[in-house]
């Protein structure tokens, strides 16, 4: 072979370095602040293409073809291997239905921020029972409540003992009101998931009162044509979703590759998750704004899921439910109240008015990132929903 050939060929060897930096660059990097992951892996990634070219110059292609197909069956190797390992710590687990779900037998600290630069720490502890963050005796004859929730009830932003949860417990025993308490649900779930997996445990458990955790957000993440304009990748292609008759998945080619190198590939989940953070600090939540229909469209499904929800428990459950402190999309939150209603429950909203009134006075409620709450928070969420659910329940 010629030298001008061989050069020709390096010089497609090293074509992967120019569109990987290119990429990183142009698309990634847009604020010109790289994270070391980032760096790490671009420096890496330029050294063994180079290495690579350079054994190819030295040698010939057949030495070059045998090496890097070597490389590569031991990068898959590592990579799936390291995600193995890494994802044991992760306090959610893949499932195959929701998606997601609360790793059972969980128990880590966080060292957290609040919204104001304090620091705390976070003792997070899930149940023996994959989904729930608690889970009492089933087998007692004392009645039964189940807290429903997402993030603001089992993602790692305040203790156990500290959770808004524990806080209302504390206060219906000082009111003698006995119950055997349950926690289920994990971060980012929407409606439907969160459905399902009632519907797994409801008939176990049999409880006679529930608490439903609700965020005015979740009208994004029950409808399908919405979660298509997030800039949250992970979520869109792992979560359930509900048309109004069939609980489903996105289950195209797409969807399904995404899913299996998210679950399995580290590099692809960092890859994944740094491009998901520079297109959120480039858009927002959403790559455009939301179109009105797509909205009400969400709406009503909402409402379908949870009159499906009053299918499943009977009218003789109690039905209580609190929403969370979202300025920005508070106006969502009458039609959050309106659903409640129509299958009789009952919507608590002073909880959220006292939030936002002790965030007004500056008090530091909130976690770092400014949405969900810290220790403090916590206390005064459950503090406040406890008030509201004694009151009804004396009635």
């Amino acid at each position: 072979m010629s030298l001008s050939k061989k050069q020709i060929i390096l010089t497609i060897i090293l074509i992967p370095s120019l569109l990987f930096n290119y990429f990183t660059f142009s698309i990634i990097d847009q604020d010109n602040n790289l994270s070391k992951f980032t760096t790490y892996l671009i420096f890496g990634f330029n050294i063994f293409n180079i290495l690579f070219g350079f054994i190819y110059y030295k040698k010939n292609f057949k030495i070059f073809i045998s090496i890097l197909a070597y490389c590569i069956l031991v990068l898959i190797f590592f990579d799936f291997t390291f995600e193995k390992i890494l994802n044991t710590k992760s306090i959610n687990q893949d499932d195959d239905e929701l998606g997601w779900v609360l790793r059972a037998n969980k128990e880590v600290s966080f060292n957290q921020k609040t919204s104001q630069g304090k620091n705390y720490k976070v003792k997070f502890k899930s149940s023996p029972i994959k989904g729930f963050r608690e889970y009492g005796n089933i087998n007692n004859d004392i009645k039964k409540i189940l807290i429903i929730g997402d993030s603001f009830t089992c993602g790692p932003y305040a203790s156990n003992n500290e959770m808004y949860y524990s806080i209302i417990k504390k206060k219906f025993k000082e009111n003698d009101i006995n119950l055997e308490w349950f926690v289920m649900g994990a971060s980012g779930y929407g409606n439907a998931q969160q459905f399902q997996l009632l519907k797994s445990y409801f008939k176990e458990i049999e409880p006679s009162i529930i608490l439903y955790q609700f965020c005015v957000n979740d009208f994004f993440d029950n409808s399908f044509e919405i979660s298509k304009l997030s800039t949250s990748h992970d979520q869109f292609y792992r979560r359930s979703y509900f048309d109004g008759n069939d609980f489903f998945k996105n289950d195209n080619l797409s969807s399904k590759l995404y899913r299996f190198f998210y679950k399995n590939s580290f590099i692809f989940k960092k890859i994944d998750q740094v491009y998901s953070y520079q297109k959120f600090k480039k858009y927002g939540r959403f790559t455009k704004d939301i179109p009105d229909q797509y909205l009400a469209n969400s709406i009503q499904n909402t409402q379908n899921i949870f009159l499906k929800i009053r299918e499943l428990i009977g009218e003789e459950t109690i039905f209580f439910s609190i929403n969370c402190p979202d300025k920005k999309n508070e106006f969502l939150s009458i039609n959050w109240e309106k659903i409640i209603k129509s299958i009789n429950g009952f919507p608590i909203t002073e909880p959220v008015t006292q939030l936002f009134k002790a965030n007004e006075l500056g008090k530091d409620i909130f976690y770092e990132d400014g949405g969900h709450l810290n220790f403090l928070g916590n206390e005064i969420y459950g503090e406040t929903t406890a008030i509201e659910m004694i009151k009804l329940l004396k009635k």
